[in-house]
């Protein structure tokens, strides 16, 4: 029965993402508004080191999950290492909303560095 369960759960447990094919969170821009667009080029500076740096690792669990998955059917990697999907949602939503505050804000384009990611409806 234990064994039963366990299969069951690791079928449906799924391979990692790829970071590209992540969704953006829907997060308000209300938090950045309060910002000036110095703190602003600053917050987004941060955040995006934050979201390549999970990028990176969430690429690497994606592509050994595929590798697991093609030789014993078991996304291993995310199971183990774990799967940061939602952590880059939310980072790819503060971003949008930290872009949306510097379009608000008229703050200068040559500060603002460019996101596009997609974001959930």
């Amino acid at each position: 029965m234990k064994k039963s369960v366990l299969c069951a759960v690791l079928l449906l447990a799924g391979c990692a993402k790829q970071p590209g094919d992540i969704v953006a969170a829907s997060v308000p821009s209300d938090t950045y508004m309060q910002m000036s667009c110095q703190n602003l080029a600053a917050e987004k500076s941060g955040k995006q080191t934050e979201l390549d740096a999970l990028s990176s690792k969430q690429a690497e669990t994606a592509n050994r999950d595929a590798a697991w998955m093609a030789i014993v059917h078991v996304p291993v990697a995310s199971l183990s290492r774990g799967d940061d999907a939602k952590q880059i949602a939310d980072l790819k939503g503060q971003l949008n909303a930290i872009d949306r505050a510097y379009q608000a804000k008229s703050c200068a384009v040559a500060a603002q560095p460019q996101t596009q990611d997609k974001q959930k409806p």
